[in-house]
């Protein structure tokens, strides 16, 4: 490999044009945070008002959405700088500046993905709590493997020259690039595994919720609304794959300021939509009316009153039992097994409906309610996969 143009003065033949790409991105990347902010601070209320606690998922989002807010203050102050502006532009301050805070920002664009995986994935194993099934190891698998692979991207990219990584952009030592720092090659083709992996994960993320629906009892359209729900991480996947391909700019460092631009837009378009698109399947209950504690008591997807039986009458009847309403796959289920009895039932009802072998029934509603403790069935019945209601006030305060 050729001396880096800016060690030894020389400027790359026929110049690009001063063209700069910072604005472009400063807009984009502070619009969709602004969006990831507006969505997760949803999120919180919907807990806060449900459950009245933050669980492991909310936290780790939370996390997501800072390490988001960290990336987008380092990459602003680079663009202050000059990152977006082609590097022989840059006076050797700005430069180095440029390159300094840019590099750090990298860090934080790994981070918040990998936080906002982590805390669907928790939720997942929430909600998986709910399907027997579900094998949960699965889950426990990719959490460990979608650490690890991201945390390693991290470390090869800070120890590429060793404990020397100004040399990337302190002018004085970058002629010392070729032999003390790894050829930058390693960046590009370690940035191809991570994204492809991140992609793999995204893709199980899309499978699994709907593994998860097809279990269920639910009606196919309300599978289907459930699945545009909870299927969302294929949509991350889609910017997975693009920010992957543009991974190869980790290599072209003769221009890092304008070649890297492109990709750190796709790293915040990624990292904002894997908040987003984690967050949206608990914002049901803000677009239902019927959900509690927003209103009525909730409805199953055929339009009845959930949980509701029937009883019968004391009078002329006997021998009434009732059966558990929660199976072992946590689906409701209610049962009234009746015995008539030889009295008459002319003195209850209508001549015409004597014939009725039944006699008079009336209508008994029972709710399913659940304690925020049990976080499966809670987030279960938050994105609607399972019914009932929570109880907010059976425990207040964080969750574990």
């Amino acid at each position: 490999m050729s001396n880096i143009p800016l060690a030894t003065g020389q400027l790359p033949a026929g110049m690009a044009p001063d063209d700069n790409l910072g604005p472009l991105s400063l807009r984009i990347i502070w619009i969709l945070l602004s969006i990831s902010t507006l969505i997760v601070g949803a999120r919180l209320v919907v807990k806060c008002k449900t459950t009245r606690r933050i669980y492991w998922d909310d936290f780790l989002m939370i996390l997501a959405l800072g390490f988001g807010y960290a990336h987008a203050v380092t990459i602003s102050i680079s663009i202050s700088t000059g990152f977006g502006r082609h590097i022989y532009y840059l006076n050797p301050h700005k430069r180095e500046a440029t390159l300094r805070v840019g590099f750090y920002s990298l860090a934080w664009g790994f981070l918040s993905p990998l936080a906002g995986r982590l805390g669907f994935m928790v939720f997942l194993l929430f909600v998986a709590g709910t399907d027997p099934l579900i094998k949960k190891w699965w889950l426990y698998i990719f959490m460990f493997l979608q650490t690890a692979i991201n945390l390693v991207a991290i470390i090869v990219l800070y120890t590429q020259c060793g404990n020397e990584l100004d040399i990337l952009w302190n002018q004085a030592k970058q002629i010392d690039f070729n032999s003390k720092c790894k050829n930058p090659i390693i960046q590009s083709d370690y940035g191809y595994f991570q994204g492809s992996f991140n992609t793999f994960t995204d893709v199980f993320l899309t499978v699994l919720p709907a593994l998860i629906i097809w279990h269920t009892k639910l009606k196919l359209k309300a599978k289907l609304a459930l699945a545009c729900l909870l299927c969302l991480s294929v949509v991350a996947m889609i910017a997975s794959i693009v920010k992957t391909y543009e991974a190869r700019a980790l290599s072209e460092i003769l221009d890092y300021t304008h070649d890297l631009v492109i990709y750190v837009i796709w790293i915040s378009i990624e990292l904002n939509v894997v908040m987003i698109t984690a967050t949206i399947p608990l914002l049901r209950p803000l677009f239902r009316r019927d959900v509690f504690p927003f209103g009525r008591r909730p409805r199953d997807d055929s339009g009845t009153m959930l949980s509701s039986m029937t009883s019968l009458p004391r009078k002329g009847w006997e021998n009434i039992t009732m059966d558990s309403m929660l199976s072992k796959k946590d689906r409701f289920r209610s049962q009234i097994s009746e015995v008539h009895s030889s009295a008459s039932t002319e003195d209850i009802q209508p001549s015409r409906e004597i014939q009725n072998p039944f006699g008079i029934t009336r209508t008994m509603e029972v709710q399913i309610t659940y304690e925020t403790n049990d976080k499966p069935h809670v987030h279960a019945a938050l994105v609607g996969l399972c019914p009932g209601i929570i109880d907010p006030h059976s425990h207040t305060g964080y969750a574990a």
